[in-house]
């Protein structure tokens, strides 16, 4: 992969101003009304004290109608980009194991790019934020199933362009959704990776999902097993007639990613992403090189993987703060594949 330095966008916004929430599980209904979100400073809970976005959406009214979204039709065009004038994409984070009290700072920085509109859906640390029975040590509803259900009956997956899960979300929440809307389900990014890993129950990986996968080598996620039998493992999970999905190991990223690392790669992701599922069949190299760019300029190491055509992966990518290279695999790692 050739290389070019990417700029960050600089933009001016607040935060997607709040919809109302379910009293079961206090998600909110996407805030869309059939244009693009209002972004004002005035509006935006990280300007004026607030609080997170999280806890802003739990203390909205309930509310069960879900109102179109502005940006759906826009996933029929040839291509997606983010230039000055466009509508923004609306980006749901699911908050439970989503890291957006951690990273709370690293989301609001995503909704000052006009690129972007994020809502945060639902909130770590509630009832309904436990794995649900079906799990070793899970529990009774209200339990992440259950709050999954209510993301889907709100209308979320109609209303996104994209979505961010983490850990546990990845885990239950996108698995039932995936089930629940095939090929309706807007393309994701899954940090830890949590969507290819052994799960108490079969998961239903649509081919056309688009995904892109954040995992970490220092994440407990990761176990006992050697990188290279980690990444190995969590490629034999996606489907072999999927053609859109991409994967990023790095090496020093614990459970929670870091700060800064979120921070450099999130953005490129989410625009890859979106690209992707514009075209499934024009693999975002444009947006791959700026990651790989970001990642060795700011002194990460790891590998970076993609799908070139159904089943099939193209070379791996080494990066390191030193260089940048096709993968050599060893006969170990063969054999571990």
């Amino acid at each position: 992969l050739a290389f070019a330095l990417g700029q960050a966008k600089a933009a001016s916004a607040g935060y997607q101003g709040q919809g109302d929430t379910s009293p079961h599980s206090q998600v909110a209904t996407p805030s869309r009304a059939g244009a693009t979100p209002s972004r004002t400073t005035a509006q935006s809970p990280f300007h004026s004290g607030c609080g997170s976005p999280a806890q802003n959406l739990a203390s909205a009214a309930p509310a069960f109608s879900p109102i179109g979204s502005p940006h759906h039709a826009d996933r029929a065009v040839a291509d997606w980009h983010c230039a000055e004038g466009h509508s923004a994409a609306a980006v749901s984070v699911i908050a439970p194991g989503g890291g957006t009290g951690i990273n709370n700072a690293v989301y609001a920085e995503l909704n000052q790019d006009r690129a972007f509109a994020v809502d945060i859906v639902g909130r770590s640390r509630a009832p309904y934020d436990q794995y649900p029975a079906y799990w070793p040590n899970g529990g009774p509803a209200p339990n992440l199933a259950t709050f999954a259900e209510d993301v889907i009956r709100q209308g979320w997956v109609e209303n996104s362009d994209c979505f961010v899960f983490g850990s546990r979300g990845g885990q239950v929440v996108l698995p039932i959704l995936w089930e629940r809307a095939r090929d309706q389900m807007p393309p994701v990014v899954c940090i830890n990776g949590g969507c290819a890993m052994g799960l108490p129950r079969p998961i239903h990986w649509p081919a056309s999902a688009v995904s892109f996968l954040l995992l970490g080598g220092r994440d407990y996620f990761r176990g006992n097993a050697s990188a290279e039998q980690y990444i190995a493992e969590t490629k034999s999970y996606v489907p072999a007639g999927n053609a859109t999905t991409a994967i990023l190991f790095v090496n020093e990223m614990e459970h929670m990613p870091q700060a800064a690392l979120l921070r450099a790669v999130l953005p490129l992701m989410l625009r890859a992403i979106l690209k992707w599922r514009a075209c499934p069949t024009r693999p975002p190299r444009d947006q791959f090189r700026l990651i790989l760019e970001r990642v060795n300029s700011a002194g990460w190491s790891g590998r970076f993987m993609y799908t070139r055509g159904p089943g099939e992966w193209a070379p791996d990518v080494d990066f390191s703060p030193f260089h940048v290279a096709q993968h050599v695999f060893t006969e170990s790692e063969l054999a571990a594949s």
